[in-house]
């Protein structure tokens, strides 16, 4: 039987290929890797004897942290290995997978479209450092289109068709000039404070006079979210606010939403 070398099998063609195609699997990797640096480990419903549940990586492992250096300083790392928050919901089903329910005030609780992420509690801000949201009382350089509706000074109305206060200012976003937030005065029956509605959520009907909110009842009013400072919002206190009008929305017509309010 003839012998054959090695080498006169390979040619560079072939060589090349090989290449190809070892380069191609160490991008997958390296890719799937880097991927693994937001939402991961995965939970799994699936228990570990009696405590907890299993932790889901897969292949490959966890890449190592690298670290960020962020425009207006400090730094973020990534993967963050950040606990995640207690929810208080349980599963509707007993098996794993199943959806959860809220165990109390879904609009409170972030649960479901309530739900927001824990970002970094710090305002966003323009490129050349100053607050991209901010109310139109501290920049009066900026107004409202004149042949818009002014807001300010309209009753404020809940889905259950009761007053809940009136406008006081508009929130704008400085860098792309646009309207994102009525300041609502809150009555007492709604709480009493100054508190922050996303424009998007507000009907505006001018010939009324009115703003209504069909989102959220008056009582789910006085349970908005608060800001920490009232000249600023961080970006995990607009998620939040956001997801507690959206949440609204959904939880708005059902009969679990309505037992808890």
């Amino acid at each position: 039987m003839p012998g054959y070398s090695f080498t006169e099998q390979l040619d560079i063609p072939l060589l090349l290929v090989i290449l190809f195609f070892l380069f191609f699997l160490g991008l997958v990797y390296y890719l799937r890797g880097e991927d693994k640096r937001e939402g991961y480990p995965l939970e799994s419903d699936r228990p570990i004897g009696t405590a907890g549940r299993v932790q889901v990586v897969g292949f490959p492992p966890m890449p190592s942290p690298k670290v960020f250096k962020l425009m207006h300083g400090g730094e973020t790392r990534a993967p963050r290995g950040e606990i995640p928050r207690e929810l208080n919901a349980y599963s509707a089903y007993e098996f794993p997978g199943s959806p959860i329910m809220p165990a109390g005030d879904p609009l409170v609780d972030g649960i479901g479209p309530a739900a927001y992420a824990l970002k970094s509690d710090t305002p966003d801000l323009t490129v050349d450092g100053s607050l991209k949201l901010t109310p139109m009382r501290n920049h009066p350089q900026y107004r409202l289109e004149e042949t818009d509706t002014d807001p300010v000074g309209m009753m404020v109305i809940s889905r259950d068709g009761l007053e809940v206060g009136r406008i006081v200012d508009v929130w704008i976003n400085a860098h792309e000039y646009f309207p994102r937030y009525f300041e609502i005065e809150a009555n007492v029956e709604s709480g009493g404070r100054r508190i922050l509605a996303p424009f998007a959520f507000g009907d505006m009907k001018p010939a009324e006079g009115i703003v209504r909110f069909a989102s959220l009842t008056r009582p789910q009013f006085s349970r908005v979210p608060p800001l920490a400072s009232p000249d600023q919002i961080t970006m995990r206190e607009e998620d939040r606010l956001n997801g507690y009008f959206a949440g609204g929305a959904f939880f708005g017509g059902s009969p679990l939403k309505d037992a808890l309010s």
